[in-house]
């Protein structure tokens, strides 16, 4: 089965030639390109200090080419909370209409929303037909929750909620309600996000509280104020053991087609404020189905999250990729993390990476 991926981008151009040479060349295809910009930050769940500032000239470019080269742009509305308040909102109103029907106008082909409202304002303010996504950020849950979407806004297209990731079981469900209704769902592959202590992990509790930080913070300081909260707690507790990195719900290049068996073959890679060469070693990754080295490194780490600062200059980790081949079948055979009490009635991925560390010896 041929996979389509969504690629966050940086906007730089040299990172989209690539991007265009390696779908000429590969079996399977990027098909869509996601991000924003730093001049509608309050419409997006990044802090402006993050996003790319480019002006309206260089932006319009950018989504030009990739649209002549087959690739459509994902332009992302993923704030958790539009401008901080919805009074805020309604008093901006006229300027988020504008900026929608901008976006058509120069060819996005699809947005990005987390929150409702901003559902609420495309279709019945803007009255836009524009192809909409739902973001992982809305923590989708139950199949009844995208049958709603659907009919209600006509959205045709899913990001899953990460926590489903190895959720068989609801991701068969899903997949089929979908692929019977023109709807594609999108799987979030390189996100490493949850928080744990020792012995045990689990999805991140502050997942929600980072998305509003995020989307309200402007400034570098703006994000380290109360002691780096939430970055500090989750980063410090992700790495209290190393075992913790494996109940994280990621997906391995290499078992991408497990998911192709039950009718997926849509995934997103995460790292658009990553540097363009870690941006294309990820993707790349994923497009051949195999990675040699750190898995860890497909994650875009958050201490790199500070101005200036490199992925390859955070000490992380070592987990050998190679060594991790049959670790996803234990949810294949219908185990689901969310009934368990994480390293007491379950100890399986503290047992895996002990048997990964004797493999090393």
């Amino acid at each position: 089965m041929k996979n389509y991926f969504k690629v966050g981008v940086n906007f730089d151009l040299d990172l989209l030639d690539k991007i265009i040479e390696l779908n000429n060349s590969e079996n399977d295809k990027i098909i869509e390109l996601y991000g924003s910009t730093a001049s509608h930050s309050e419409l997006a769940a990044r802090p402006t200090f993050r996003l790319p500032d480019i002006c309206e000239r260089d932006f319009e470019i950018y989504v030009r080419k990739a649209k002549d080269n087959g690739i459509n742009f994902n332009y992302t509305l993923n704030s958790m909370l539009p401008y901080g308040s919805k009074i805020e909102l309604a008093n901006n109103l006229q300027e988020v209409i504008d900026f929608i029907k901008y976006l058509e106008s120069i060819g996005v082909y699809r947005v990005t929303v987390a929150n409702p409202i901003l559902l609420e304002v495309i279709r019945n303010y803007v009255k836009s037909d524009i192809e909409i996504e739902i973001s992982t950020c809305a923590h989708i849950d139950t199949v009844t929750q995208i049958k709603y979407y659907h009919e209600k806004y006509g959205v045709n297209k899913i990001c899953n909620n990460l926590n489903k990731n190895r959720d068989f079981n609801f991701l068969k469900s899903a997949a089929k309600y979908c692929n019977e209704n023109n709807i594609i769902l999108e799987l979030m592959a390189n996100e490493f996000c949850g928080v744990g202590g020792n012995g045990y992990a689990t999805h991140c509790v502050y997942r929600d509280s980072c998305y509003l930080c995020h989307a309200t913070n402007e400034t570098y300081e703006d994000s380290i104020a109360l002691n780096n909260y939430p970055m500090n707690l989750c980063t410090m507790a992700r790495n209290s053991e190393k075992s913790n990195w494996l109940k994280m719900r990621w997906i391995r290049p290499e078992d991408v087609a497990i998911y192709n068996n039950i009718g997926i073959n849509h995934f997103k890679i995460t790292g658009r404020t990553g540097s363009s060469e870690y941006i294309l070693k990820t993707m790349k990754a994923y497009m051949d189905h195999k990675f040699d080295g750190n898995l860890i490194e497909l994650w875009k780490p958050l201490e790199s999250i500070k101005p200036g600062t490199k992925e390859s200059e955070i000490k992380q980790f070592y987990i050998d990729n190679n060594k991790l081949n049959g670790f996803i079948n234990f949810w294949l055979g219908g185990h689901c993390c969310d009934n368990e009490i994480c390293g007491e009635t379950c100890k399986y991925c503290n047992e895996f990476m002990k048997y990964v560390e004797d493999q090393n010896v």
